[in-house]
């Protein structure tokens, strides 16, 4: 018996030291041919207190406009994207907006998601704050309205923190799923205005050094409530590459980090009506690897079981802002985070 357990975790172990080696050596070889420049700077210069977004996208149209007028809006210094074979017009699209670099790959998204992200971090944002974002999630930090961005870095700068947990808020519409209608022109903060909480659950963050254990993963909410999936809710969204961290680890996490004593929020879109569609075409083609795929699978059978299926419950409540979810405990701030808010 000890003989063949011993044998066992050897293997695991071989199979896991040939995945970091596929993961980490063989596929950002493989991907860097794979990718075409397609507008916008090739090299961005931007500041310790600036912040860059890098997304990797396919078919977001819907989304492009709210997403760019968003981040415009923060202050953030420039976007990047990587299309991963969008028919939609999203390269067009983007090509309209300032401060944007659009490149483009036909690598499959299921075995190059962290290499893309990887490859997009270390090319545009090294020795600076990059956050990566998909383009159905806005993110926001606490207090926005009262501190701009660049005080928001430098408040994470000061403190030597090194990456920012951000935690996904499912947001719907309060009817019905088949009953919304998308367009490209759209506001997604005027149209999907609702979200629920009450079902999640909240062990304590374990990929970097907390500086507050008060910031937990989060699993779970509306869409297992709904859908019966077991959805992480938590990214290392933000993170400084400063040759220390290791980003996308476990898809959303970071290694090697300080992770800040104040955590944010993504406010993430995906029931748009185009929801469908997405989900049908993932459980296909299982576009997003095998874990995730399940997932759509279980979107498409609750669609099927209930053509008339809402997100709306009892406990859902209307999006006013940031300073409920922080009174409510989703989102954490610290002392030190206040007192330099009072103080700006």
């Amino acid at each position: 018996m000890a003989l063949r357990d011993f044998h066992e975790r050897h293997m695991r172990s071989l199979r896991a030291a040939r995945r970091r080696a596929l993961e980490f050596g063989v596929r950002p070889l493989l991907l860097r041919p794979r990718i075409t420049h397609l507008h916008g700077p090739a090299h961005v210069d931007y500041g310790p207190d600036e912040l860059l977004v890098i997304t990797v996208v396919r078919n977001g149209a819907l989304y492009v406009k709210s997403f760019m007028e968003h981040y415009l809006g923060l202050g953030v210094a420039h976007c990047v994207f990587l299309d991963n074979g969008s028919t939609d017009g999203t390269v067009e699209m983007l090509r309209e907006y300032p401060r944007v670099t659009v490149l483009q790959t036909d690598a499959p998204y299921a075995r190059y998601e962290n290499t893309m992200k990887r490859y997009l971090a270390g090319r545009f944002s090294r020795g600076r704050w990059n956050l990566c974002a998909d383009i159905d999630e806005l993110f926001d930090y606490p207090f926005s309205d009262r501190l701009p961005l660049s005080g928001f870095m430098r408040y994470l700068n000061t403190r030597g923190f090194s990456a920012v947990v951000a935690q996904m808020l499912d947001m719907f519409a309060p009817v019905p799923l088949t009953e919304v209608a998308s367009t490209v022109d759209d506001r997604l903060k005027d149209k999907y205005t609702h979200y629920d909480i009450s079902g999640i659950d909240a062990p304590p963050y374990e990929w970097s050094e907390p500086s507050n254990p008060a910031i937990r993963m989060h699993w779970g909410g509306i869409r297992r409530a709904i859908f019966g999936t077991g959805n992480g809710l938590t990214k290392a969204a933000l993170v400084k590459m400063n040759g220390r961290v290791k980003p996308f680890v476990n898809w959303h996490h970071a290694t090697g980090a300080l992770v800040a004593d104040v955590s944010c929020v993504l406010l993430h879109y995906p029931f748009v009506s185009a929801f469908a569609e997405k989900v049908q075409d993932a459980v296909r083609t299982r576009r997003y690897g095998a874990t995730t795929s399940d997932e759509y699978v279980a979107y498409a059978d609750a669609m099927a079981r209930n053509p008339r299926l809402s997100l709306m419950r009892p406990s859902a409540r209307c999006f006013t802002g940031l300073e409920p979810l922080v009174d409510a405990g989703f989102l954490v701030v610290s002392d030190a985070y206040l007192r330099y808010i009072r103080a700006s």
